[in-house]
């Protein structure tokens, strides 16, 4: 049994929300859902873990008419293509996406259509090793380091995958999640080596905030993330991040593509609302509903953006972005009104779970197309 404001009202007084009780129709589909990720005698399972987005579209009030045959047509859809997926509209990774005629036509009916833009996304391994301080936090209770709580994690994320296979290599030593109490203190003091070995990846005052915190770390008694965990798992599935929404947006029906993984996770769980079972959520077969559908195409091209952001160095984004062709600048530019537009009305339809660094980079990727 879930109690639904037990999570929901921390998420909107921590992040300021305000109209998460509004009423909206909401479609989902994801990409990137590698199930589970776990580290494998010979490194981790999914060779390059890729953003993980669930997401699509969302329009204000009751499920309506989407006018999806007018989509069809535009974008000349053969009447054999039963279920539209992003292949349908374009093809590659995300700037070979960007390039794609059809893509430019689906955007701005998005956007003609009134319809919003919605989605998490998860770096996954940056989700997994961020448990290190929320740890170190919970333990030391010291609210003065709060305040820093997303910087510390984006620069233990920074020094760890900077050489990816050194750090599993690392965590598998340890069964991380999985350190233990007995085992805690050295975990720690080889984290703090990788950074004073890398030390010229971050600012002065950054490095020094950070070693500070492992130093602390090192003679706390618990580090209560890293115990009595499944040993080598770094995600056991992203059944949460569809709880969440769930929960935050309870006044909405939410209607999920039909996928076995997702439908048996929720299957085991009851929402409470204030004493009252919840009953917002709904699966449906792509092929009959077309809002899912629709979510397939955007959620694609949201997933690849993450993706694309997350594994390029940063002076590459920069040349990317540089070299656009007209085409590849349209669909940008299409993409970053309707998420801006999105955001205005309810910022609460974009939510990741990505470091700071990844953050600003598709921040100043976007922000160039202006």
């Amino acid at each position: 049994m879930i109690d639904i404001n037990a999570i929901r009202n921390f998420v909107i007084a921590s992040n300021g929300l305000t109209k998460v009780d509004d009423v909206y129709a909401i479609y989902y589909d994801e990409t990137n859902n590698d199930r589970r990720i776990h580290i494998r005698s010979d490194g981790l399972n999914v060779k390059e873990p890729k953003c993980f987005v669930v997401g699509g579209i969302a329009h204000r009030g009751h499920v309506r008419d989407l006018n999806f045959g007018k989509l069809r047509s535009a974008l000349r859809l053969q009447k054999t293509v039963k279920d539209m997926k992003f292949e349908h509209v374009t093809k590659g990774d995300f700037c070979h996406a960007l390039n794609a005629q059809k893509l430019e036509t689906y955007l701005r009916w998005l956007r003609d259509q009134g319809l919003f833009v919605h989605y998490s996304a998860v770096d996954p391994l940056y989700w997994s090793i961020v448990d290190v301080i929320d740890s170190i936090l919970a333990e030391h209770r010291d609210a003065s380091l709060r305040m820093y709580h997303l910087q510390l994690k984006n620069d233990l994320y920074a020094i760890l995958r900077y050489e990816l296979t050194d750090t599993i290599e690392l965590l598998q030593r340890y069964s991380y999640p999985n350190v233990g109490r007995e085992r805690r203190s050295a975990f720690v003091a080889e984290l703090r080596e990788f950074l004073e070995q890398r030390d010229e990846l971050l600012p002065h005052f950054n490095y020094m905030k950070l070693k500070g915190v492992l130093q602390i770390a090192e003679n706390l008694r618990a580090l209560p993330f890293l115990e009595d965990e499944k040993p080598n798992v770094l995600v056991d599935c992203f059944g949460p991040f569809f709880v969440n929404r769930i929960c935050l947006f309870r006044n909405s029906e939410h209607i999920f593509d039909d996928e076995e993984v997702v439908k048996d996770y929720l299957a085991g769980e009851v929402f409470v609302d204030e004493g009252r079972i919840l009953s917002n959520h709904r699966f449906a077969k792509s092929d009959d509903e077309p809002g899912v559908q629709i979510s397939d195409v955007i959620v694609g091209l949201v997933g690849r953006f993450f993706t694309f952001i997350q594994s390029t160095e940063r002076s590459d984004l920069v040349e990317c972005r540089n070299s656009l062709a007209p085409q590849q600048q349209r669909n940008l530019g299409l993409l970053k009104e309707l998420l801006d537009r999105s955001c205005e009305e309810n910022v609460a339809f974009a939510h990741s779970v990505l470091s700071l660094e990844d953050l600003e980079r598709a921040d100043n990727f976007l922000r160039d197309s202006a």
